[in-house]
């Protein structure tokens, strides 16, 4: 009886810890789209890891060889008038012990220094360590969404 106890009582304290893990990811990937709105250079290479990888628009792989080549890519964007309002939306997280995946649409405007505006319409997958207690992108897939975001 005690040992069945101690199990319902180990399940328990582990879904606590799991929620908290599932809120602290979801806080990382809104701190990410609050960073590339703001342009804020030094808050949007926080949420990555050095090794950071992607997928997007159909293209090959792209790695990154430092955070300083990513935030120096991503300031120069900024520095030339680049300006994102994109959010995410559904935002949906599933933690495996220090290992997370988050889905969500991203969905905005981003502004081109020649005056453009492109809508944007994504469909989001990002893989995530936990490294001490902070949550870090080590990986993202990005494809254009063909049909509505829902609601």
């Amino acid at each position: 009886m005690k040992i069945a106890a101690l199990v319902v009582v180990s399940m328990f304290l582990t879904t606590v810890a799991m929620a908290d893990d599932v809120d602290d990811v979801k806080a990382a990937v809104l701190r990410h789209y609050a960073a590339l709105n703001a342009g804020d250079a030094d808050a949007y290479i926080q949420s990555r890891a050095p090794e950071h990888s992607l997928f997007s628009g159909g293209g090959l792989l792209s790695r990154s060889t430092s955070l300083e080549e990513q935030q120096s890519a991503f300031k120069a964007g900024i520095d030339a008038g680049l300006k994102r309002n994109v959010s995410a939306r559904h935002l949906e997280v599933r933690v495996y012990g220090n290992t997370a995946v988050a889905t969500n649409y991203t969905i905005g405007t981003i502004a081109r220094p020649d005056g453009s505006i492109t809508q944007v319409r994504v469909q989001r997958t990002v893989v995530l360590i936990k490294q001490g207690s902070q949550w870090k992108e080590v990986h993202q897939h990005r494809s254009r969404l063909n049909i509505a975001p829902p609601q």
